[in-house]
């Protein structure tokens, strides 16, 4: 009764968010509404077989914060791909976010491609972006921030509470503010 109750819910949780134009593939589970703030023009696309926890009591964690897709600009597009479960996290975009295959995204994570403003504050400078880019097969640990213009490679570990301003290659376990490789993993 309650795995058919939670189903039933997926459901109709997936055509809501589907009415909010993000394009969403076949499979997976959608635990709780996402906040979903989409410029238009802009695109979300989640693969199939995706799973999106906005409840906390899904969540070991108790976070409170649901899953957000906020894009900032008319061209930007965040790719989910494939197998790949986000927690409690936000995804905020300008240009591009792409979450690579069966890549796991910890409780309360920070995703951006943008500065969001120039420096100083009330100066003229440009807002600066760049794409970020998750491998495949990634864990990524709760509370972790991922700033602009990042790659991290496939099946890489970031440890929780970690802030990311460089690229980490693959096969690598990095953690730190700013987070750094403490060592290469065995090739899988």
């Amino acid at each position: 009764m309650r795995l058919t109750l939670l189903k039933l819910l997926t459901r109709l949780i997936r055509v809501w968010v589907r009415c909010r134009g993000v394009k969403v593939g076949a499979g997976g589970w959608i635990h709780g509404l996402p906040q979903i703030r989409l410029k238009k023009g802009s695109t979300v696309q989640i693969g199939d077989g995706v799973s999106l926890c906005s409840m906390s009591r899904f969540n070991p964690l108790a976070p409170v914060r649901r899953v957000a897709f906020i894009t900032n600009a008319p061209t930007a597009r965040i790719v989910i791909k494939d197998g790949a479960g986000i927690s409690s996290s936000v995804l905020s975009c300008v240009t591009s976010i792409t979450i690579g295959k069966n890549t796991l995204i910890g409780a309360d994570c920070l995703i951006v491609d943008s500065d969001f403003h120039g420096f100083p504050l009330d100066g003229n400078e440009p807002v600066k972006s760049a794409p970020v880019e998750i491998g495949d097969h990634v864990f990524i640990g709760a509370r972790t921030i991922i700033l602009k213009g990042v790659k991290i490679g496939n099946r890489s570990v970031i440890g929780a509470g970690s802030v990311v301003t460089s690229d980490i290659p693959e096969n690598s376990l990095a953690a730190g503010n700013p987070a750094r490789v403490l060592r290469r993993l065995a090739p899988r």
